[in-house]
């Protein structure tokens, strides 16, 4: 019974008129600030230093994911 009270907590934003969950706009700005991340690491020339580059990437992309939820939705 109190998991079906909390179903309703998710946080859920309008953007014109089609509601979307919170967790998806994180994962669409995470995508975001790793495309600028590894735009970052190209530019420094670092990127022949990077060890198996999608393991690495897709854990800058969680990292950006889930700092975005924290960021914006941590009490």
């Amino acid at each position: 019974m109190p998991l079906l009270l909390l179903a309703g907590c998710d946080p859920i934003f309008s953007v014109d008129g089609a509601f979307f969950p919170a967790w998806l706009l994180c994962m669409v700005g995470g995508g975001f600030l790793l495309g600028f991340v590894r735009w970052v690491v190209y530019r420094l020339g670092l990127e022949p230093f990077v060890g198996p580059k999608v393991f690495v990437y897709f854990c800058v992309y969680l990292t950006c994911t889930l700092g975005l939820w924290l960021g914006f939705f941590h009490r």
